[in-house]
Protein backbone atom coordinates (compact mmCIF):
# COMPACT_ATOMS: atom_id res chain seq x y z
CA UNK A 1 0.00 0.00 0.00
CA UNK A 2 2.10 2.89 -1.26
CA UNK A 3 1.70 6.63 -1.78
CA UNK A 4 3.78 7.65 -4.78
CA UNK A 5 5.72 10.92 -4.89
CA UNK A 6 7.81 12.90 -7.33
CA UNK A 7 11.59 12.58 -7.24
CA UNK A 8 11.94 16.24 -6.21
CA UNK A 9 9.63 15.96 -3.23
CA UNK A 10 10.83 15.60 0.32
CA UNK A 11 10.84 11.95 1.40
CA UNK A 12 7.75 12.34 3.57
CA UNK A 13 6.63 8.75 2.96
CA UNK A 14 9.45 7.62 5.26
CA UNK A 15 7.83 9.41 8.19
CA UNK A 16 6.37 7.28 10.95
CA UNK A 17 2.93 8.62 11.81
CA UNK A 18 0.22 7.71 14.26
CA UNK A 19 -2.96 7.68 12.18
CA UNK A 20 -6.27 8.24 14.00
CA UNK A 21 -9.87 8.03 12.85
CA UNK A 22 -12.19 9.40 15.52
CA UNK A 23 -15.76 8.16 15.25
CA UNK A 24 -18.88 8.37 17.38
CA UNK A 25 -18.37 4.96 18.96
CA UNK A 26 -14.69 4.12 18.43
CA UNK A 27 -11.29 5.62 17.68
CA UNK A 28 -9.55 3.54 15.04
CA UNK A 29 -5.78 3.84 14.93
CA UNK A 30 -2.82 2.54 13.00
CA UNK A 31 0.86 3.25 12.48
CA UNK A 32 2.11 4.48 9.12
CA UNK A 33 5.65 3.08 8.90
CA UNK A 34 7.83 2.35 5.87
CA UNK A 35 4.99 3.16 3.47
CA UNK A 36 2.53 0.79 5.11
CA UNK A 37 -0.37 1.03 7.56
CA UNK A 38 0.27 -1.47 10.35
CA UNK A 39 -0.62 -2.17 14.00
CA UNK A 40 -4.30 -1.37 13.40
CA UNK A 41 -6.70 -1.44 16.35
CA UNK A 42 -9.39 0.64 18.06
CA UNK A 43 -10.72 1.72 21.43
CA UNK A 44 -14.07 3.23 22.55
CA UNK A 45 -14.32 6.96 21.91
CA UNK A 46 -13.65 8.85 25.16
CA UNK A 47 -16.21 11.32 26.42
CA UNK A 48 -13.83 14.23 27.04
CA UNK A 49 -10.74 15.80 25.49
CA UNK A 50 -8.70 15.04 28.61
CA UNK A 51 -9.48 11.34 28.37
CA UNK A 52 -8.83 11.39 24.62
CA UNK A 53 -5.40 13.00 25.08
CA UNK A 54 -4.56 10.50 27.80
CA UNK A 55 -5.52 7.57 25.56
CA UNK A 56 -3.35 8.87 22.69
CA UNK A 57 -0.39 9.49 24.98
CA UNK A 58 -0.77 5.93 26.25
CA UNK A 59 -0.68 4.71 22.63
CA UNK A 60 2.45 6.71 21.92
CA UNK A 61 4.14 5.50 25.09
CA UNK A 62 3.25 1.86 24.34
CA UNK A 63 4.98 2.12 20.97
CA UNK A 64 7.87 4.46 21.74
CA UNK A 65 10.44 1.67 22.04
CA UNK A 66 9.62 0.48 18.51
CA UNK A 67 8.62 3.62 16.60
CA UNK A 68 9.71 7.24 16.65
CA UNK A 69 6.63 9.22 15.66
CA UNK A 70 6.98 12.31 13.48
CA UNK A 71 3.37 13.40 13.92
CA UNK A 72 -0.29 12.51 14.16
CA UNK A 73 -2.59 12.26 11.13
CA UNK A 74 -6.16 12.77 12.32
CA UNK A 75 -9.43 12.00 10.55
CA UNK A 76 -12.55 13.15 12.38
CA UNK A 77 -16.17 14.24 11.87
CA UNK A 78 -17.04 17.91 11.50
CA UNK A 79 -15.79 20.75 9.35
CA UNK A 80 -12.05 20.85 10.06
CA UNK A 81 -10.35 24.23 9.64
CA UNK A 82 -6.58 24.13 9.95
CA UNK A 83 -6.28 27.91 9.68
CA UNK A 84 -8.06 28.28 13.03
CA UNK A 85 -7.52 24.82 14.52
CA UNK A 86 -11.28 24.49 14.96
CA UNK A 87 -13.53 21.56 14.17
CA UNK A 88 -16.73 23.37 13.29
CA UNK A 89 -20.27 22.00 13.20
CA UNK A 90 -21.76 19.18 15.25
CA UNK A 91 -21.09 15.45 15.43
CA UNK A 92 -21.33 12.40 17.66
CA UNK A 93 -18.00 13.47 19.23
CA UNK A 94 -18.91 16.71 21.07
CA UNK A 95 -15.46 17.35 22.57
CA UNK A 96 -14.05 18.03 19.11
CA UNK A 97 -16.14 21.18 18.74
CA UNK A 98 -15.47 22.92 22.07
CA UNK A 99 -13.11 25.65 20.89
CA UNK A 100 -9.66 25.38 19.28
CA UNK A 101 -8.61 21.74 19.01
CA UNK A 102 -5.67 21.17 16.66
CA UNK A 103 -2.97 23.10 18.54
CA UNK A 104 -4.28 22.00 21.92
CA UNK A 105 -4.07 18.36 20.79
CA UNK A 106 -0.58 18.95 19.40
CA UNK A 107 0.55 20.46 22.69
CA UNK A 108 -0.99 17.60 24.68
CA UNK A 109 0.96 14.93 22.75
CA UNK A 110 4.02 17.04 21.86
CA UNK A 111 3.73 16.18 18.17
CA UNK A 112 2.55 18.06 15.07
CA UNK A 113 -1.07 17.23 14.19
CA UNK A 114 -2.90 17.43 10.88
CA UNK A 115 -6.67 17.07 10.72
CA UNK A 116 -9.17 16.42 7.97
CA UNK A 117 -12.88 15.65 7.89
CA UNK A 118 -13.46 11.89 7.91
CA UNK A 119 -15.45 11.68 4.67
CA UNK A 120 -12.90 13.91 2.93
CA UNK A 121 -10.13 11.67 4.29
CA UNK A 122 -11.75 8.61 2.75
CA UNK A 123 -12.30 10.45 -0.52
CA UNK A 124 -8.66 11.58 -0.58
CA UNK A 125 -7.44 8.00 -0.13
CA UNK A 126 -9.77 6.63 -2.78
CA UNK A 127 -9.06 9.41 -5.29
CA UNK A 128 -5.29 9.02 -4.76
CA UNK A 129 -4.92 5.27 -4.99
CA UNK A 130 -8.34 3.60 -4.86
CA UNK A 131 -11.59 3.47 -6.82
CA UNK A 132 -11.47 7.17 -7.69
CA UNK A 133 -8.20 7.03 -9.66
CA UNK A 134 -8.80 8.37 -13.18
CA UNK A 135 -12.12 10.03 -12.27
CA UNK A 136 -12.91 13.74 -12.01
CA UNK A 137 -16.45 13.73 -10.58
CA UNK A 138 -17.32 11.52 -7.60
CA UNK A 139 -19.30 11.43 -4.38
CA UNK A 140 -18.34 9.38 -1.33
CA UNK A 141 -20.78 8.35 1.41
CA UNK A 142 -18.99 7.26 4.57
CA UNK A 143 -21.39 5.55 6.94
CA UNK A 144 -20.68 4.96 10.61
CA UNK A 145 -22.36 6.56 13.62
CA UNK A 146 -23.43 9.27 11.18
CA UNK A 147 -23.37 9.79 7.43
CA UNK A 148 -20.36 11.63 6.02
CA UNK A 149 -20.47 13.15 2.54
CA UNK A 150 -17.50 14.08 0.35
CA UNK A 151 -17.92 15.64 -3.10
CA UNK A 152 -15.22 15.62 -5.77
CA UNK A 153 -15.50 18.21 -8.54
CA UNK A 154 -12.92 18.44 -11.32
CA UNK A 155 -10.70 16.01 -9.42
CA UNK A 156 -10.65 18.18 -6.27
CA UNK A 157 -12.40 17.44 -3.00
CA UNK A 158 -14.69 20.35 -2.19
CA UNK A 159 -15.26 21.76 1.28
CA UNK A 160 -18.49 22.73 3.01
CA UNK A 161 -17.87 26.42 2.31
CA UNK A 162 -16.71 25.94 -1.26
CA UNK A 163 -18.51 27.83 -4.02
CA UNK A 164 -17.77 24.86 -6.26
CA UNK A 165 -20.88 23.14 -4.91
CA UNK A 166 -24.06 24.57 -6.34
CA UNK A 167 -26.30 25.65 -3.46
CA UNK A 168 -29.27 23.62 -4.72
CA UNK A 169 -27.09 20.53 -4.96
CA UNK A 170 -25.77 21.10 -1.45
CA UNK A 171 -29.28 21.63 -0.10
CA UNK A 172 -30.47 18.36 -1.63
CA UNK A 173 -27.45 16.41 -0.47
CA UNK A 174 -27.54 17.77 3.09
CA UNK A 175 -31.29 17.27 3.32
CA UNK A 176 -31.13 13.66 2.22
CA UNK A 177 -28.19 13.01 4.54
CA UNK A 178 -29.95 14.57 7.53
CA UNK A 179 -33.35 12.92 7.15
CA UNK A 180 -31.93 9.45 6.49
CA UNK A 181 -29.07 9.57 8.98
CA UNK A 182 -30.61 7.35 11.66
CA UNK A 183 -32.11 4.99 9.09
CA UNK A 184 -28.83 4.02 7.43
CA UNK A 185 -26.34 4.16 10.30
CA UNK A 186 -25.60 0.62 11.59
CA UNK A 187 -24.97 2.13 15.03
CA UNK A 188 -28.48 3.62 15.21
CA UNK A 189 -30.04 0.51 13.70
CA UNK A 190 -28.33 -1.71 16.27
CA UNK A 191 -29.60 0.45 19.13
CA UNK A 192 -33.17 0.26 17.83
CA UNK A 193 -32.99 -3.51 17.42
CA UNK A 194 -31.58 -3.84 20.95
CA UNK A 195 -34.37 -1.73 22.44
CA UNK A 196 -37.08 -3.52 20.47
CA UNK A 197 -35.74 -6.78 21.86
CA UNK A 198 -35.88 -5.26 25.34
CA UNK A 199 -32.10 -5.27 25.74
CA UNK A 200 -29.59 -2.59 26.63
CA UNK A 201 -28.79 -0.24 23.70
CA UNK A 202 -25.22 -1.57 23.52
CA UNK A 203 -26.20 -5.25 23.64
CA UNK A 204 -26.31 -5.59 19.84
CA UNK A 205 -23.91 -4.02 17.34
CA UNK A 206 -24.14 -3.44 13.60
CA UNK A 207 -22.57 -6.78 12.68
CA UNK A 208 -25.07 -8.57 14.94
CA UNK A 209 -27.99 -6.91 13.18
CA UNK A 210 -26.95 -8.19 9.75
CA UNK A 211 -26.33 -11.65 11.18
CA UNK A 212 -29.73 -11.68 12.87
CA UNK A 213 -31.34 -10.61 9.61
CA UNK A 214 -29.56 -13.45 7.77
CA UNK A 215 -31.01 -15.82 10.37
CA UNK A 216 -34.52 -14.52 9.73
CA UNK A 217 -35.03 -12.46 12.86
CA UNK A 218 -38.13 -10.34 12.07
CA UNK A 219 -37.01 -7.18 13.92
CA UNK A 220 -33.55 -7.15 12.35
CA UNK A 221 -34.90 -8.10 8.92
CA UNK A 222 -37.30 -5.14 8.94
CA UNK A 223 -34.59 -2.70 10.03
CA UNK A 224 -32.11 -3.92 7.42
CA UNK A 225 -34.74 -3.70 4.66
CA UNK A 226 -35.54 -0.13 5.74
CA UNK A 227 -31.83 0.68 5.73
CA UNK A 228 -31.36 -0.50 2.14
CA UNK A 229 -34.43 1.42 1.01
CA UNK A 230 -33.25 4.65 2.67
CA UNK A 231 -29.69 4.22 1.41
CA UNK A 232 -30.98 3.58 -2.11
CA UNK A 233 -32.98 6.83 -1.88
CA UNK A 234 -29.86 8.70 -0.78
CA UNK A 235 -27.79 7.25 -3.62
CA UNK A 236 -30.39 8.01 -6.30
CA UNK A 237 -30.90 11.54 -5.00
CA UNK A 238 -27.19 12.30 -4.82
CA UNK A 239 -26.69 10.81 -8.27
CA UNK A 240 -29.30 13.25 -9.56
CA UNK A 241 -27.88 16.25 -7.71
CA UNK A 242 -24.21 15.82 -8.56
CA UNK A 243 -24.23 13.50 -11.62
CA UNK A 244 -20.97 11.86 -10.52
CA UNK A 245 -19.01 9.26 -12.44
CA UNK A 246 -19.17 7.06 -9.36
CA UNK A 247 -20.60 6.95 -5.85
CA UNK A 248 -18.28 5.29 -3.35
CA UNK A 249 -19.66 3.73 -0.16
CA UNK A 250 -17.27 3.47 2.77
CA UNK A 251 -17.13 3.19 6.54
CA UNK A 252 -17.81 0.15 8.69
CA UNK A 253 -20.89 -0.74 6.64
CA UNK A 254 -18.69 -1.47 3.60
CA UNK A 255 -17.34 -4.61 5.30
CA UNK A 256 -20.73 -6.29 4.85
CA UNK A 257 -20.37 -8.68 1.89
CA UNK A 258 -24.07 -8.36 1.04
CA UNK A 259 -24.06 -4.57 0.97
CA UNK A 260 -23.35 -3.93 -2.71
CA UNK A 261 -25.71 -6.51 -4.26
CA UNK A 262 -28.48 -5.68 -1.78
CA UNK A 263 -28.09 -1.93 -2.33
CA UNK A 264 -28.06 -2.28 -6.11
CA UNK A 265 -31.23 -4.37 -5.88
CA UNK A 266 -32.93 -1.72 -3.71
CA UNK A 267 -31.86 1.02 -6.14
CA UNK A 268 -33.22 -0.93 -9.13
CA UNK A 269 -36.57 -1.42 -7.37
CA UNK A 270 -36.89 2.29 -6.58
CA UNK A 271 -35.93 3.30 -10.11
CA UNK A 272 -38.67 1.06 -11.51
CA UNK A 273 -41.31 3.06 -9.66
CA UNK A 274 -39.79 6.57 -9.54
CA UNK A 275 -42.68 7.97 -7.52
CA UNK A 276 -42.90 10.08 -4.37
CA UNK A 277 -39.66 11.87 -3.51
CA UNK A 278 -37.99 10.58 -6.67
CA UNK A 279 -40.55 12.43 -8.78
CA UNK A 280 -39.26 15.68 -7.27
CA UNK A 281 -35.67 14.79 -8.16
CA UNK A 282 -36.71 13.77 -11.65
CA UNK A 283 -38.35 17.15 -12.19
CA UNK A 284 -35.46 19.07 -10.63
CA UNK A 285 -32.55 17.42 -12.39
CA UNK A 286 -33.79 15.57 -15.46
CA UNK A 287 -36.83 17.44 -16.77
CA UNK A 288 -39.14 14.45 -16.42
CA UNK A 289 -36.61 12.04 -17.99
CA UNK A 290 -36.07 8.80 -16.10
CA UNK A 291 -33.46 8.94 -13.35
CA UNK A 292 -30.30 7.09 -14.41
CA UNK A 293 -28.72 4.08 -12.74
CA UNK A 294 -25.91 5.26 -10.43
CA UNK A 295 -22.45 3.70 -10.59
CA UNK A 296 -22.10 2.43 -7.01
CA UNK A 297 -18.79 1.03 -5.78
CA UNK A 298 -17.46 0.05 -2.38
CA UNK A 299 -14.41 1.97 -1.24
CA UNK A 300 -11.33 -0.10 -1.98
CA UNK A 301 -9.77 0.53 1.41
CA UNK A 302 -12.99 0.15 3.42
CA UNK A 303 -12.29 0.88 7.12
CA UNK A 304 -8.71 1.91 6.34
CA UNK A 305 -9.72 4.67 3.91
CA UNK A 306 -10.07 7.36 6.60
CA UNK A 307 -6.70 6.48 8.14
CA UNK A 308 -4.92 6.45 4.79
CA UNK A 309 -6.50 9.73 3.72
CA UNK A 310 -5.38 11.33 6.99
CA UNK A 311 -1.82 10.15 6.28
CA UNK A 312 -1.88 11.56 2.74
CA UNK A 313 -3.18 14.87 4.10
CA UNK A 314 -0.37 15.03 6.68
CA UNK A 315 2.20 14.35 3.96
CA UNK A 316 0.78 17.14 1.84
CA UNK A 317 0.52 19.76 4.58
CA UNK A 318 3.26 19.11 7.11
Amino acid sequence: MFIRKKESEKDVTRLTLLALDVGGSAVKHGIWHEDELIEKDSFPTPLTRKLFYEAINDLIEANQDTYQFSGIALSCPGDTDETTGMVNGFSYVPFLHLGEFQQEFSDAVDLPVSMLNDANSAALAEMTMGIGVGHQEAVFLIIGSGVGLAVVKGGDITTEGSDKIDQLDKLVADGVKTFNNSKVSPVHIARRVSLKKLKLPSAIDGKDVFQLADEGDPVATKEVASMYSSLAEIVISINGAFKPELIGIGGGISNNKDLLPSLKKAVAELLKDQSGLLTIFKNLFYNQEDLPQPNIQLCQFKNDANLLGAVIHFQKTK
